[in-house]
């Protein structure tokens, strides 16, 4: 019985310390937002306005997995089955974000993955993550893009897995994966 008591109590305290953890990232988001916001007229100067699409700031896999707004604050949890709906395009912009692709990305073994830096200014710095229950892992990258380049990354994946690509600020970049 000792054990159990043990073991249930390793747990909560694993779970509060999770929680913790969430907490401090929400609040650290909530700051660069506000830092964003005081520096809006210095960052519009260096960057290029573009629209986002297929990415947004915040990382996939917590929250409604029905539920998709684009370049909002939620963090996606559909799935794009790259094998059933094919190519999934992505175009982002950030001056100091991270940015994540709006979907987990599955469904296939191998997939190609092309990057654009559309940038003027910065080298553009991408990775590829597989969604993992506590800890999500780097499975491709980091990749580093000099400005006006491209690159074409083939990766081998498990088909059943959840993974998504992860933008470092600042970035303008556009590309797919298929």
């Amino acid at each position: 019985m000792s054990k159990f008591f043990t073991k249930l109590s390793s747990l909560a305290l694993a779970l509060v310390v999770v929680g913790i953890g969430l907490s401090v990232n929400v609040n650290a988001a909530e700051l660069e937002l506000q830092v964003l916001d005081s520096n809006e007229f210095k960052n519009s100067v260096s960057h290029e306005t573009q629209e986002n699409i297929g990415v947004n700031d915040v990382e996939p896999g917590i929250g409604n997995k029905d539920l998709i707004i684009p370049y909002g604050t939620s963090k996606p949890t559909s799935i794009w089955n790259l094998s059933t709906k094919g190519r999934y395009p992505f175009r982002g912009s950030s001056n100091s974000s991270t940015l994540y692709t709006d979907y987990l990305l599955t469904g296939k073994s191998s997939a190609k993955i092309i990057v654009n830096n559309t940038d003027h200014q910065y080298s553009l710095k991408f990775k590829v993550k597989r969604k993992d229950l506590l800890l999500d892992s780097t499975i491709g990258g980091p990749y580093e893009i000099p400005l006006g380049k491209s690159i074409s990354v083939t990766l081998s994946l498990n088909k059943s897995s959840n993974y998504y690509i992860e933008f470092t600020g600042p970035n303008n970049f556009n590309g797919y994966i298929e």
